[in-house]
């Protein structure tokens, strides 16, 4: 409702540049402590769910510590026997990609101009790049299949000698 001088009475909405409860930006102290108290509370809320995730994660952290403490990794040797040949195809077939990717290098430029030739040193570039972690992964799974042939053998060995004890001893 319009009064006499043309302003708003209070009982109308009041514009969005003037908070609601007409303090125009001002907050008395009290409604600052009381703020100031809810941030704490909503703080140590916060604090206390982090807190949780990081004793729990502490937790799961120290089960996997005490489990590689207490007397190492055990792979039985049919598991590694079926790991050992996938982890070879791997390694198998990044370095069939590397040996394409290679070629990604003599492809020439489109054209004789500069724009063609910024592209193909772009292009370059990124064919290194592409080598380069294939090479990486390449290394990883060649070592992988490795490690896991060789506690194959040394598994084997073991059982074998193990199985001569026995028949030794009756």
């Amino acid at each position: 409702m319009i009064v006499g001088n043309g302003q708003s009475s209070s009982s109308e909405s009041s514009s969005s540049s003037n908070p609601a409860d007409g303090r125009a930006g001002y907050v008395d102290p009290e409604e600052q402590a009381l703020r100031d108290r809810q941030d704490e509370q909503f703080g140590e809320a916060m604090n206390m769910n982090g807190v949780h995730v990081y004793q729990r994660r502490a937790a799961e952290d120290a089960k996997v510590n005490a489990a590689a403490a207490g007397g190492g990794f055990h792979m039985d040797i049919d598991a590694m026997k079926k790991l050992q040949p996938q982890w070879q195809s791997i390694a198998d077939k990044l370095s069939d990609m590397i040996a394409a990717g290679g070629q990604l290098r003599v492809v020439p430029p489109p054209a004789e101009d500069p724009a063609s030739s910024m592209q193909k040193k772009a292009a370059d570039m990124h064919a290194d790049a592409y080598l380069k972690s294939l090479r990486q992964q390449y290394e990883y799974a060649k070592g992988y299949a490795s490690k896991l042939q060789e506690a194959i053998d040394k598994t084997a060995a073991q059982d074998q000698a193990n199985t001569d004890s026995l028949r030794k001893q009756g």
